[in-house]
């Protein structure tokens, strides 16, 4: 078993454990779950970095500053999050149009 899928299992614990209502602190267990899983999955994309990994990496940033619970103003750091991991999923094919 390799260390990102490992971090997809506890990522899969997070969802479980906040779609039953557990919490613990202040520590929001949905974004816990984002960070865990986005890592998984930039992890293996490591060994090169291309502009579309730097994104993911600032997604991943954005779900841990989520998790701690860390606000600015109105801004949502979760919907952040998503958006930079979709772009990061976007990037390799809006490169690629030419």
């Amino acid at each position: 078993m390799s260390f990102s899928t490992l971090l997809e299992i506890l990522a899969l614990a997070a969802f479980v454990l906040a779609a039953i209502g557990f919490t613990w602190r202040k520590i929001d267990l949905i974004a816990v779950g984002l960070a865990l899983w986005s890592l998984g999955v930039l992890i293996p994309r490591l060994s090169s970095i291309t502009v579309s990994t730097v994104v993911l990496l600032l997604a991943v940033v954005a779900f841990v500053a989520a998790a701690i619970g860390w606000r600015y103003r109105k801004i949502n750091t979760i919907a952040v999050g998503l958006a930079l991991w979709v772009l990061s999923v976007l990037l390799p094919a809006l490169l690629h149009i030419s």
